[in-house]
């Protein structure tokens, strides 16, 4: 039996790294019985009550305030030293108390701060647990990058070549998409519904506030529309009884079901939303990306040809959505370059990796 101890290190800025964490500890709980797999969001280990009001001032920058957030990130984007992290004494000793319970042969990130942070706790102590650092987007920014990590999981072969050209050696590097939870996949037959069309912006409903965006999406002969609002109750209230065709959801359980359900999906393009629609061979229109790594993440949909970025304004989003839906052949080969995707990215190679760390250890 593999006794390895996986410690899966995540937090909230963007539930996208959450999800990835909480994904990967479900795959590797079900490929790996035998494995002790802990995952922690660190701020709420670090900060506890208190890390709710710093995730909340994060989505309100995330939210309205675009152009700040893409300065801090292009500016937190560079080579050599690690750009500041306020307490980090706290989170040291955070990561120390999480290690010495966890006794961890294998540490996961899923967000830069966590790799960064892992890493010099790694580098002061003498550690010598395997750090994987897995990069939830496209882009490949520079926190996801640090002397003392061992792997990194690359999101697309793009990814892998941005990461080879930062200097990380190809041999570390293993392209495994973003990790979506097994839920994710392939509709069955019968099972996807012809012009469903659902349109999520996430936990905290980021999606078109518009209502004759909706409505003129209602009018698509066949459509079927599912609108996931998420935490935007205003939007949810506004949405009810809006048209007979369409249906407002607000914050749902079965988001995999929901995709597999439906024949296209109008979402913000996050990096876990992306590989989610991937692994559920559903094309994705990207809402208005506004945040540097989204706006990556929607050139990607239209360079590898599974989806395309809408306009602005609500009246040609539904033209778009309506175009697309009438082109039942481009959206078939959208779902064929889906397959291509899934068959290149595969976390295969790292399950063989801490398979094989886990029989060292044990022997």
């Amino acid at each position: 039996m593999n006794t390895i101890n996986i410690l899966i290190l995540s937090g909230k800025f963007g539930m996208g790294h959450r999800s990835a964490a909480l994904a990967l500890e479900e795959r590797l709980k079900q490929r790996m019985p035998g494995a002790c797999v802990t995952e922690a969001d660190l701020m709420e280990q670090a900060l506890g009550a208190a890390s709710a009001g710093v995730y909340q001032t994060f989505a309100a920058l995330a939210r309205r305030g675009g152009p700040a957030f893409n300065r801090l990130y292009r500016a937190m984007d560079r080579q050599g030293k690690a750009a500041p992290v306020p307490a980090r004494q706290l989170f040291l000793k955070t990561i120390h108390r999480l290690a010495e319970t966890a006794n961890p042969q294998a540490v996961i990130s899923t967000l830069p701060l966590c790799t960064q942070l892992a890493a010099e706790y790694k580098r002061r102590t003498g550690s010598s647990f395997l750090l994987v650092s897995c990069v939830t987007d496209i882009s490949c920014h520079s926190e996801w990058i640090a002397p003392e990590a061992d792997l990194y999981c690359a999101a697309s072969a793009q990814t892998k070549q941005a990461l080879i050209q930062a200097g990380v050696s190809p041999e570390k590097i293993l392209v495994t998409g973003v990790p979506v939870r097994p839920s994710f996949r392939v509709p069955a037959e019968g099972e996807r519904q012809a012009r469903r069309i659902l349109v999520t912006g996430g936990g905290l409903g980021l999606m078109p506030e518009d209502e004759d965006f909706y409505l003129r999406l209602a009018a698509i002969p066949g459509a079927q529309i599912a609108a996931v609002t998420g935490r935007n109750q205003n939007l949810r209230r506004r949405l009810q009884n809006l048209a007979p065709n369409i249906q407002a959801l607000g914050f749902v359980e079965d988001m995999a079901e929901q995709m597999r359900r439906s024949d296209l999906m109008i979402s913000k393009p996050g990096g876990s939303t992306l590989f989610e629609a991937v692994a559920s061979d559903l094309p994705l229109l990207a809402v208005r990306p506004s945040l540097e790594q989204e706006k990556r993440n929607a050139a990607f949909l239209a360079e590898e040809q599974i989806g395309l970025t809408l306009p602005s304004d609500a009246t040609p989003m539904a033209w778009a959505a309506e175009d697309l839906l009438l082109q039942p052949a481009v959206l078939e080969k959208m779902r064929d370059n889906m397959d291509r995707l899934r068959r290149q990215a595969s976390l295969e190679r790292l399950f063989c990796r801490l398979e094989s760390l886990g029989m060292a250890w044990a022997s």
